[in-house]
């Protein structure tokens, strides 16, 4: 059994200060392996750019111990650039937009065994025509609206209907949904049929639907961010984790998963980059002409 995921790898750079700069692999979907790899055997499927960053992207996985079938492509690997916590693909320090567009997957990239588990974090073409293929359980972690956008709230529930035993949508998703549909969070539960539906609210806390219960969970001293970078990745790793080594769902399990998640949030957002509270990003030490063109790190 692993637990696996696939999709254009993407690297991220975190600026500090102007002037201290590290460097780490991105995505969220590949953020939720390396959590889990503490616990399980992972691997995953992607595609990057022939490049420093494409490299960083793939080492950074491989460090944690996770399987990488990487494909590398004659094109500059996607990348994020944040900035004292500013998100941006665009270069602070050369102007210049780095990182293909579109995905460059192909179904010849992916082979999934009869018990892997998968987790995706989008719901592109793509990624929806291979959960058309394979029918492994799965979980979602959505924390963006910009795949959901076309659809209407009869397509969208086509989509998710009993395909995803979690859920986890961003707060910026669920109240999209709630105003453009008129929905609630019982609505999303009911018509999206996942085993556990979590709505994640920052530094307050989240919701959470199982079994038709429903549970909020305020936290009452949020804890003081380094960087706010994977806070949600963490967050539903350990929800996956618990699900799986519990194998039911019942009051112990949400709660098993609640504390577990707080907590590893909480290492997260106290640590630099999405990952520094597995495994600490590479710092730049030198560069040629920009960070986004040559660079060296330690």
């Amino acid at each position: 059994m692993r637990i696996i995921s696939f999709g254009d790898l993407y690297c991220d750079y975190y600026i500090k200060n102007g002037k201290d700069i590290y460097v780490s692999g991105g995505k969220s979907d590949a953020n939720i392996l390396v959590n889990l790899s503490r616990y399980f055997k992972c691997a995953y499927f992607g595609v990057c750019g022939n490049d420093s960053e494409g490299n960083i992207a793939v080492s950074s996985l491989k460090d944690v111990g996770i399987e990488t079938y990487i494909r590398k492509v004659q094109d500059e690997t996607k990348t994020f650039f944040i900035n004292d916590g500013v998100t941006s693909k665009i270069c602070p320090y050369c102007k210049k937009r780095y990182g293909y567009s579109g995905t460059k997957m192909e179904f010849s990239d992916i082979e999934i065994d009869k018990d892997d588990y998968i987790v995706v974090d989008n719901l592109r073409k793509f990624t929806l025509d291979v959960l058309k293929r394979y029918d492994n359980e799965a979980f979602l972690d959505l924390g963006t609206n910009h795949d959901i956008l076309d659809y209407g709230y009869k397509e969208l529930t086509d989509l998710l209907k009993e395909r995803f035993s979690i859920i986890s949508l961003n707060e910026r998703v669920y109240y999209y949904l709630k105003d453009k549909f008129l929905v609630d969070s019982y609505d999303l539960y009911d018509n999206f049929s996942p085993k556990i539906l979590i709505i994640t609210r920052g530094k307050r806390g989240c919701d959470v639907i199982y079994n038709d219960k429903f549970l909020k969970k305020t936290i009452e001293e949020p804890t003081r961010e380094v960087s706010e970078s994977g806070a949600g990745d963490a967050f539903i790793s350990e929800f996956i984790r618990t699900y799986i080594e519990e194998k039911k769902i019942d009051d112990k399990m949400i709660s098993k998963s609640i504390i577990r998640a707080l907590t590893n949030s909480s290492k997260c957002v106290k640590s630099m980059g999405a990952r520094g509270h597995i495994i600490k990003p590479y710092k730049v030490t030198s560069y040629e002409k920009c960070i986004c063109r040559s660079i060296d790190v330690k």
